[in-house]
């Protein structure tokens, strides 16, 4: 996100990103009185950046005009620290940078409280004596019970914020909004991932893939469908995450129908009238193809009223229709074949992470065996790993 800015570093090797998720941690609030709220306010949880605005930093104070010693906020400390490591190319607009750098961490904060958690976890049952790494956490829904066991494990960077801490895991274990927004925010991720970019932002992803082609340009259309597929053939064939396919294929659609049956949607630049068109506009904030990466310039409605006048065939927006006795029961049974998706994709990802597990163990007693002189230990067949479940969309279902 920052390398779109044009940021230098000066002297500092990190990324952009991790350099603020450093710096979100080390200034955490954890509990605190707003400064707006005087020092006999009530004491708030720090959850989101909004909190680091309204903290006050008490590990440095500035002087006023007037001579006093006020301590600034949490936020204006992380954006101060982090533009001591960093600065602009020439011509970059600074104002513009720390929309961006608030952006990011306003993103980075929400990712590290919940990895944080999962972390913890996986720390807890280290201790005890039993490996459970993080994919095995989520596959399971794996928590710690009691209070003793959440403070045993309590991070580094909150050790001197313990009663921040004990909120926090408060907020975890007893805030029921928290845990129908959780239930909610893990079935719309879905199983199976949403991209391979992993921490790379687009554009560092974009200029891999570059650099990768001999420096020559690749059109972003085709970065961004190379950052959606896995990366796994499954029975030969290109497998993308989530509805990313139908996106591309809507993508392509809209884009002959704009300029003709003979173009190439994939090699040419990319439209952003077909973005628009493909996903029907941003119905949730969101274009369904290269979101936040591309930022149209032009709304729906514009181009309803110009391809209208072009002879352009609009596809029209899906809409909820009402429902018929029939229509509930195909509902009612999609819903079900949906929950016994939900459990075989279960059982599949546990016995898939037991199985990489298995074999990252038996990698390391060979390993061992080798660095020592002795034989090979004798090898061990991993667990069986089910299929991997398949899940027809709903068109496909009542088709």
């Amino acid at each position: 996100m920052c390398t779109s800015l044009g940021l230098l570093t000066t002297g500092m090797g990190r990324k952009p990103s991790g350099i603020v998720t450093v710096l979100l941690k080390k200034y955490w609030p954890g509990l605190y009185r707003a400064v707006s709220d005087g020092p006999d306010g009530p004491k708030k949880l720090a959850l989101k950046w909004d909190d680091y605005h309204a903290a006050p930093c008490g590990v440095m104070t500035t002087t006023t005009e007037d001579g006093r010693q006020v301590a600034p906020t949490c936020a204006q400390v992380v954006l101060k620290t982090f533009w001591e490591f960093y600065k602009l190319s020439s011509g970059m607009d600074h104002q513009e940078a720390t929309a961006v750098l608030e952006k990011m961490a306003k993103k980075n904060l929400r990712d590290a409280l919940y990895h944080v958690r999962k972390l913890a976890i996986t720390h807890y049952f280290a201790e005890k004596g039993k490996r459970k790494n993080k994919d095995r956490v989520i596959a399971e829904n794996l928590t710690i019970e009691d209070d003793a066991g959440w403070q045993s494990i309590c991070p580094t960077w909150c050790v001197n914020k313990k009663d921040g801490w004990c909120a926090l895991v408060r907020y975890w274990t007893d805030d029921e909004e928290f845990k129908a927004r959780s239930i909610q925010n893990k079935a719309n991720r879905g199983s199976g991932g949403t991209h391979n970019q992993g921490n790379k932002p687009f554009p560092l992803y974009e200029k891999d893939m570059v650099a990768a082609n001999g420096g020559q340009e690749i059109p972003r259309i085709q970065v961004w469908q190379a950052a959606h597929k896995k990366k796994e053939l499954v029975e030969g064939k290109v497998v993308y995450y989530g509805k990313n396919e139908e996106s591309v294929d809507s993508y392509k659609k809209a884009f002959k129908s704009l300029h003709g049956e003979d173009s190439d949607p994939l090699s040419e630049p990319f439209d952003e009238m077909a973005v628009m068109i493909s996903g029907h506009g941003k119905p949730h904030g969101r274009t369904s193809i290269l979101n936040e990466v591309h930022k149209p310039t032009i709304t729906l409605p514009r181009i309803q009223n110009m391809t209208s006048s072009s002879g352009v065939c609009m596809p029209p927006r899906p809409r909820c229709l009402t429902q018929t006795s029939d229509d509930a029961r195909m509902t009612e049974a999609y819903e079900q074949l949906q929950e016994e998706f939900q459990h075989k994709m279960h059982e599949y990802e546990v016995a898939n992470s037991a199985s990489r597990e298995h074999m990252q163990e038996q990698t390391k007693a060979l390993f061992a065996a080798l660095t020592a002189g002795a034989p090979p230990p004798q090898y061990v067949e991993p667990p069986v790993v089910p299929p991997l479940p398949k899940m027809p969309t709903k068109a496909e279902f009542l088709a």
